[in-house]
């Protein structure tokens, strides 16, 4: 509870400094600059899977090791992981900017107007800098979570977001370019997160800071298996959720991608929200089910199921009802967004909020290369009728390229295998088929 409370709190804070900025950037950018904007955070919102999983196989690792009060393997996985994180950050500074003055990237974003070509690169750059180091330091984030100390990274977060929040409003103010407009969005919360790693390793728990005579190769090799199947899952998922700012982009320019992003980003809301709630319960669940405490687990799924449900119905609807009418407040009449692609949106919302809680679950109980299996499937049919559905339907069409594939290809699958999963786990499939139904239905 205190790590969702935190997490919430963090998040609505980002999204209130965003409906501040939002509007403010778009008058002062121009659709374009801020399309380029858009596109180039989506292009690294798709590049989170970057650490190959790394983070995440920390994270399950180390809340295992809680569940058996194993203090030497939780000290292990972090020094381990912290090793591998670096690694995998130096080699994504090598390689971006090995190839980075042999691309156009104007050219390759589509922009047209002689400022925005001249921004594209450097501000790419700068996203590029601050996602890599970001990766060094996610360790911090990933043993607070382990130890369900979340909350410590929330409280930190919240304070990444308000220095970001007054960073862009200094830029705008100042009319800096579109990388120092990057430098203050991305850069701040990295800082907020090198001051958690300083506090929490420093003076919070100094027998868990990374200590390279404690890297273990089997350790690395552990956190490594482990996080290569988490690292499929995110890849494909990425692509799936993240790419449709860069389609949008790619088939019909990057003016075009303000008239999705932004009323998409409204009804973020929805899974944004939830996600700050329910995601905690993955390291509980890693926890409790290594101390065997199955009747919490179950008891926890269906509740969780239930109290999502009613939760993601009510604001998605809420939103849609209201969705014209807080668009034109937003960023007034330069944004006018079909009916059919808010409708889509509102949809989409409300049933991804329910996958995502069995996922926390399914992730919890290191149940991944089924997911990899649905999620590689889905991933490859929702860019293909992305692709196919926006040359002839225009944008309105993405969110139900993604809904239909999503059905056909995820749901389905999840409804014939979910009793053998649940027995895998130990939990009778009649405890929580009702609910799981509701969600997946």
């Amino acid at each position: 509870m205190l790590t969702g409370s935190a997490a919430t709190l963090a998040r609505a804070v980002q999204m209130g400094a965003s409906l501040v900025t939002v509007p403010l950037t778009l008058k002062y950018l121009g659709n374009e600059r801020f399309g380029l904007w858009m596109t180039i955070s989506s292009v690294l919102a798709m590049a989170a899977f970057a650490d190959f999983g790394v983070g995440n196989g920390v994270l399950n690792t180390v809340a295992e090791a809680f569940g058996r009060d194993d203090i030497d393997g939780i000290r292990k996985a972090v020094s381990s992981g912290f090793a591998l994180l670096n690694t995998i950050a130096a080699s994504i500074l090598l390689l971006f900017f090995s190839i980075y003055r042999f691309i156009s990237w104007a050219d390759f974003f589509r922009v047209v107007s002689p400022r925005a070509r001249a921004e594209a690169g450097p501000a790419l750059a700068v996203f590029a800098v601050c996602f890599a180091l970001n990766i060094s330091i996610d360790v911090v984030q990933r043993v607070q979570l382990g130890l369900q100390q979340g909350y410590r990274y929330g409280l930190w977060q919240l304070c990444g977001s308000a220095a970001s929040f007054i960073g862009v409003l200094t830029g705008i103010w100042l009319r800096v370019s579109l990388p120092m407009l990057v430098i203050a969005i991305a850069g701040a919360p990295v800082f907020a997160t090198t001051l958690n790693a300083i506090h929490f390793f420093g003076y919070v728990r100094p027998d868990l800071r990374p200590d390279w005579e404690l890297v273990s190769r089997a350790m690395i090799s552990q956190i490594a298996k482990l996080g290569y199947m988490f690292f499929v899952l995110q890849l494909v998922v990425a692509i799936s959720y993240s790419a449709d700012n860069f389609i949008i982009a790619r088939s019909l320019g990057a003016v075009n991608v303000p008239e999705y992003s932004i009323p998409q980003r409204m009804f973020a809301i929805t899974s944004t929200m939830v996600s700050m709630l329910i995601s905690p319960l993955w390291p509980a669940y890693r926890e409790a089910i290594s101390r065997g405490d199955i009747d919490w687990v179950r008891s926890t799924l269906r509740r969780s199921m239930l109290i999502v449900l009613a939760i993601a119905s009510a604001i998605s609807m809420s939103l849609l009802l209201l969705s014209q009418r807080l668009i034109n407040w937003w960023v007034g009449a330069h944004i006018h967004p079909p009916f059919l692609l808010l409708l889509g949106l509102a949809t989409w919302a409300l049933v991804d909020c329910c996958a995502g809680t069995f996922g926390v679950f399914l992730n919890g109980a290191s149940v991944i290369k089924f997911q990899v299996i649905v999620a590689s499937a889905f991933g490859v049919g929702c860019l293909i009728l992305k692709g196919l559905f926006i040359r002839r339907y225009g944008v309105e069409s993405i969110p139900w390229a993604t809904i239909i594939s999503y059905g056909l290809l995820s749901v389905i699958p999840t409804v014939l295998y979910l009793p053998r999963l649940l027995k895998r786990i130990g939990i009778h499939p009649a405890k929580v088929t009702n609910a799981s139904e509701d969600c997946l239905s």
